[in-house]
């Protein structure tokens, strides 16, 4: 590939990774303003990387593991603010091969352990991270003491992660099957 046209296979390689790379960024990150700034900082990483890209490589795989960084990157920044999934955790659930099947289960869990939580920790989720209120908002509004939220958020982070891992695990049995 010649030197001129590789900038444009580069954009367009981009381009419509957008969707599914946003939607892996946000598999990772508990709210879509946290996403939203990781996946502008993967943008820019991948833009100033394009003359380290191997045209032979696997771009969304290379995309995605640059993107993998700035999410435990922005889990460290956010440790004691949010939600967030440790980096061991993120190690996990993302290799350094892409792969959509693994991402689609991973989020396929999660989903189903998010139903599965007691019906008042998901309405503490839902107000924490899908409406962004803080601690203090989510106690005026259900009008219980503000250590039992954080309680109830740290339970909800323990509750996710264990069922993940597990739902991971049954998924991986099924599959030697």
């Amino acid at each position: 590939m010649t030197k001129e046209k590789f900038p444009v296979e580069y954009s367009r390689n981009l381009t419509s990774i957008q969707r599914s790379l946003y939607a892996y960024i946000l598999s990772l990150l508990p709210n879509r303003t946290d996403a939203e700034d990781v996946l502008q900082e993967t943008n820019l990483i991948l833009c100033q990387k394009a003359s380290e890209y191997d045209p032979a490589g696997h771009f969304q795989g290379w995309a995605f593991k640059i993107a993998r960084f700035q999410v435990m990157k922005q889990i460290t920044k956010n440790k004691r603010s949010k939600l967030h999934f440790n980096n061991e955790i993120v190690e996990n659930l993302t290799t350094d091969d892409f792969d959509p099947e693994r991402i689609r289960i991973t989020q396929k869990a999660l989903q189903y352990c998010y139903e599965a939580l007691p019906e008042h920790m998901r309405t503490v989720a839902k107000m924490r991270f899908r409406e962004e209120m803080n601690l203090k908002e989510i106690s005026v509004k259900i009008k219980r003491p503000l250590g039992s939220i954080s309680a109830t958020l740290h339970r909800i982070r323990s509750n996710l992660s264990k069922c993940v891992q597990n739902k991971m695990l049954a998924y991986k049995r099924e599959a030697e099957y």
